[in-house]
């Protein structure tokens, strides 16, 4: 989230360096968007409209799903292992942060009583213990009308996983039809949300309709591999960001997914161009590598600088869009601790990469590939594809 030897190729456990800058870029605009508004600047509309790029990690995430495991899950067994290993890549990371929620939810509660200290968010009312076990089980966003709780960036990873189980039941069970499948099950999808008649399950819709238009887009990309001019991508790259900084009304947020589809199949065809250059940067890919640490770990990381600020700087406070008090900066010391979280989420995203996230994800690629194979000795953590 680098094919290189053909412009079209979807190789399983091959990965795309564009696809992968590019994740990397999306989560670091949904941090930007979670940021406290310590500043004018930061309720810029480019900003504001961050949490769009929730809906572009569904469709790349069903694109490269649909690319590894599409044509491999032929048993009850495979569907098993591979939900497996969809666990092993979400959970640790998303327990680690999990706890510390819970740890704040402490603080705030210790803070409260001994100190007298009041927190936008009273300790275990909204993030309750009931919420907590919701967390646990992952389906905190499944279950209609239900706010989001803890480690409110968590809330995608619920519906994503459970998305997961839906996408392989369907590829096992209606091998013939699954592509047609996935058209009904993204078409009606997007019908509900255009609609609002969603009854409280936005979120998991949401992802219906993202995930399964990847999943199509894959199939695009691998029965029409037609080259795509060099300037497409870098078109495609400025209407995503002029939609970003225009669009102001809810309603349009649906064709962020077209966008995004077209945009992956746009920088898988094309050969060359400066949007595929940039993404080709290292320093960009290795973003991308680290994007779902990055992604699961900057609320911690946001709520523990904005109580250094609110203490350090004293500064008059101005309710935010949610309701919350945010203390208001100037320009200068807003930059500055807005630089600040964006440095340490990198870091501290880098380091649950390299000790939690990569680790674990090894850990579950083999047991995954002992699941139902009495040889499991023969197999190798090189046979699971890469996602």
């Amino acid at each position: 989230m680098s094919r290189k030897d053909s412009p079209s190729s979807t190789a399983p456990g091959r990965r795309i360096d564009e696809l992968e800058s590019f994740r990397g870029l999306a989560a670091l605009l949904v941090v930007f968007f979670h940021m406290p508004k310590w500043n004018d600047f930061l309720s810029a509309n480019f900003f504001r409209n961050g949490y769009l790029m929730v809906p572009l990690f569904f469709v790349l995430s069903g694109f490269v799903i649909s690319s590894a495991y599409g044509n491999r899950l032929a048993s009850g067994i495979e569907l098993a292992r591979f939900q497996f290993l969809r666990f092993g890549r979400l959970y640790p990371v998303h327990i680690l942060f999990l706890t510390i929620f819970l740890i704040i939810e402490f603080m705030k509660l210790i803070a409260q009583n001994m100190y007298g200290m009041e927190s936008n968010l009273p300790p275990f009312t909204r993030n309750s213990i009931g919420a907590f076990i919701e967390n646990i089980f992952l389906i905190s966003a499944i279950i209609p009308y239900n706010p989001t709780t803890f480690n409110y960036p968590a809330w995608s990873i619920s519906v994503e996983f459970y998305t997961y189980l839906l996408f392989g039941f369907t590829v096992l069970r209606f091998r013939r039809w699954m592509n047609y499948a996935f058209f009904a099950l993204s078409a009606l999808s997007m019908a509900a949300i255009v609609t609002g008649m969603t009854f409280g399950m936005g979120d998991l819709l949401s992802c219906l309709f993202g995930f399964f238009l990847g999943c199509l887009t894959e199939l695009l990309v691998r029965r029409r591999p037609f080259a795509a001019p060099d300037w497409l991508p870098d078109g495609l790259c400025l209407i995503l960001m002029l939609f970003l900084m225009l669009k102001t009304d809810e309603h349009w947020d649906f064709v962020i997914y077209f966008v995004s589809a077209a945009l992956i199949y746009a920088l898988v065809h094309a050969r060359a161009g400066l949007a595929k250059r940039v993404l080709q940067h290292r320093l960009l890919v290795w973003l991308g590598t680290i994007s779902y640490s990055l992604y699961m770990s900057h609320a911690a990381i946001q709520w523990f600088v904005a109580q250094i600020v609110r203490v350090v700087f004293h500064r008059p406070q101005i309710i935010d869009d949610e309701g919350r008090l945010v203390p208001h900066l100037n320009l200068f010391e807003a930059a500055v601790a807005t630089t600040v979280v964006i440095l340490l989420v990198i870091a501290v995203s880098a380091l649950c990469y390299r000790y939690v996230e990569k680790p674990m994800r090894e850990v579950s690629r083999r047991i995954a590939a002992g699941i139902g194979r009495k040889d499991a000795h023969r197999n190798t953590v090189a046979t699971a594809p890469r996602d």
